[in-house]
């Protein structure tokens, strides 16, 4: 749980230990988180603690490396035990034996590097479902951020409405307006204000998917989110770097690396299985010793008479006594491989092996393409955001402006002022979008590449040094054949 921990730490950066609290402090500390408000990276952090399915897949662990622990143990002995009883009483004839498959001598340490194999894999895909959530958690602030501001220029239309109404009213209580700019004005703050309520509802069902990410059971009106969508920075990275790094740190490469790797084990125990049972153990048998009573004295008496050829009375003497027989030494049980020679699942083994190398190929070029794509998005993204805010935003304020002064001084139709106004506010929802579409971008990057966005921001695309993690090896799993 430790190693999964930290790997989600590399993916996402986050702290690895707020994946190992027990239930008490993970309860106290996620409603210390919510008690003030929740900025972006402490809804992380709450949904590290309280999220079910991040809890369920840490125990998976657990489940897994119960079954290491299983593979590592020996087949019991076997205890055969007969008694076979005379039909004239006495003593049964008893046979002992205790034996021992000693084929586990070389089936155990396959058995168990696949299932460490196996284990590993499990630990990787335990961070990867954390990390999974991470990424959508942030997602859906940075949408419920959005929502948010959605709300806030919402509300600044319809105080925008008003103040176009009472222009008009103006203007035709002067004799310089006519009812009609007066009727459009009021059409557009209606449809204002009608924008504000889906704005909020749209609000409301942002905070409620954040909310079933945290693993909040409450309204999610309540839900205060601190941050607000900012500026993105630009990206001078290049792509063959951010490929290095997302070979050595991307989960789910990570865990076909092991698929492959614990694909190869088992191919390998399948080759230890040509002999599965060779029982070695120790024999002892005493045989019966039958009952001298029970003697019939008549039929004795008569034969004895007519060997002496004369009545002779019936003898007592006691028989002769019975020695006891016993028979001990070892056993040896051996499995003929004739028939079956498990090859079959040998050659299902090998064709699984081969068929894993695939896939992990196959994702590997996957990788590539998709940071090519998503680079290219996240630099656009950036860009439009920036444009907007920086250029297209002041310029449609600008306007708004002028035609306001044109229109009280009578230079600028209502028609003019009101078209001002809606390009006014369709380039702040533009703009909105675009804020959101380049974090999202930034989000989608990380995920392409396996590492937190600070990390990759700030590397070098010149950089020489190696990444931290291991990178994969494409031939892993021959060397075991």
């Amino acid at each position: 749980m430790q190693r999964s921990a930290e790997a989600v730490e590399r993916a996402v950066g986050v702290p690895a230990q707020l994946l190992l609290h027990d239930a008490a402090t993970a309860a106290a500390t996620s409603d210390a988180l919510l008690a003030e408000g929740l900025t972006a990276d402490e809804a992380v952090q709450v949904a590290l603690l309280k999220n079910p399915n991040v809890r369920a897949a840490m125990l998976s662990i657990g489940v897994s490396r119960a079954d290491f622990v299983q593979s590592t143990l020996f087949t019991n002995p076997t205890l055969f035990l007969s008694f076979g009883f005379p039909d004239s009483g006495g003593n049964p004839n008893m046979e002992v034996t205790l034996a021992q498959n000693i084929a586990e001598l070389w089936l155990v340490p396959a058995r168990k590097a696949a299932a460490q194999r196996n284990l590993d894999r499990v630990v990787l895909e335990a961070a990867r479902s954390a990390a999974t959530v991470v990424l959508d958690v942030q997602r859906a602030y940075v949408r419920a951020m959005q929502a948010a501001a959605r709300v806030e220029l919402a509300e600044e239309g319809v105080q925008i409405a008003t103040e176009l109404v009472e222009i008009a009213e103006l203007r035709r209580q002067a004799g310089s307006g006519s009812e009609v700019d007066l009727n459009l004005a009021q059409a557009t703050k209606l449809q204002a204000v009608a924008d504000l309520r889906r704005a909020r509802l749209a609000a409301i069902e942002a905070k409620a998917e954040l909310s079933e990410l945290l693993g909040l059971g409450e309204d999610p009106a309540e839900l205060v989110l601190v941050d607000t969508l900012r500026t993105p920075d630009k990206w001078s990275v290049s792509a063959e770097w951010l490929q290095e790094i997302a070979r050595a740190a991307r989960l789910d490469l990570r865990i076909t690396e092991e698929s492959v790797a614990s694909v190869a084990a088992l191919a390998k125990l399948e080759r230890g299985r040509f002999v599965r049972a060779v029982d070695v153990g120790f024999a002892f048998e005493l045989a019966e010793r039958r009952l001298r009573g029970n003697r019939k004295w008549l039929a004795e008496t008569f034969y004895d008479s007519l060997q002496s050829g004369a009545p002779t009375p019936p003898s007592f003497m006691p028989r002769e006594p019975q020695d006891t027989e016993t028979i001990a030494g070892p056993t040896l049980s051996l499995e003929l491989p004739l028939w079956d020679q498990n090859q079959a699942r040998i050659a299902k083994a090998d064709r699984l092996l081969a068929q894993a190398r695939q896939r992990r190929d196959a994702l590997l070029v996957t990788v590539a393409q998709e940071i090519y794509a998503s680079l290219a998005r996240v630099r656009t993204a950036s860009e439009n955001a920036m444009f907007y805010r920086a250029e297209f935003v002041p310029t449609a304020a600008r306007n708004v402006t002028l035609a306001q002064e044109g229109y009280r001084i009578g230079r600028v139709p209502f028609l003019s002022l009101l078209e001002a106004q809606r390009a006014y506010l369709a380039t702040r929802v533009s703009e909105l979008e675009a804020l959101q579409a380049a974090v999202l971008a930034e989000i989608e990057l990380e995920r392409v590449t396996g590492r937190p966005a600070d990390v990759l921001r700030n590397a070098s695309p010149m950089a020489n040094e190696a990444p931290q993690e291991a990178p994969l090896d494409p031939k892993i799993g021959e060397d075991t054949l």
